[in-house]
């Protein structure tokens, strides 16, 4: 005689309101997080182009009508270079980018939500470290 292995028995029970509304919440994160990093994105560029136009600014203030900046030219040079690209990291997180996925795929679905915050929050990270950058080298033609 062969001898039956039991298989052990899970008792479940339904998810409560409670649960069902958190899981729904977690979800509806996941799908915002794009959304969120295009909101800081355009808050950034905001940011970046007021600080180009202040220090613009600054500059011919401290420089006078006919003067000229001798020993900063590299630096601020260096700048706005800096604040350039800063500027071109935050348009590229804004921006789409193409994904293919097949939508009966629950993994993919995730993965999509996963890797579309992850670049936006890459680029964005790479523009905040350039814009401070900038901002730091500007430092040298202001003292």
């Amino acid at each position: 005689m062969e001898k039956e292995e039991k298989q052990p028995i899970f008792k479940t029970k339904p998810l409560s309101t409670i649960e069902k509304k958190l899981q729904e919440k977690f979800a509806e994160d996941i799908a915002n997080q794009g959304a969120l990093m295009d909101s800081m994105g355009r808050q950034l560029l905001s940011l970046e182009l007021a600080m180009v136009g202040i220090y613009a600014t600054v500059l011919k203030l401290i420089s006078g009508e006919g003067a000229t900046m001798q020993g900063s030219v590299v630096a601020i040079g260096i700048s706005f270079f800096l604040w350039f690209m800063a500027v071109v990291a935050t348009v590229l997180a804004i921006f789409p980018e193409k994904y293919e996925i097949d939508i009966t795929k629950m993994d993919e679905i995730k993965g999509y939500f996963h890797k579309s915050a992850k670049r936006k929050a890459t680029m964005l990270i790479g523009s905040v470290f350039l814009f401070f950058a900038g901002v730091g080298v500007s430092v040298f033609t202001v003292v």
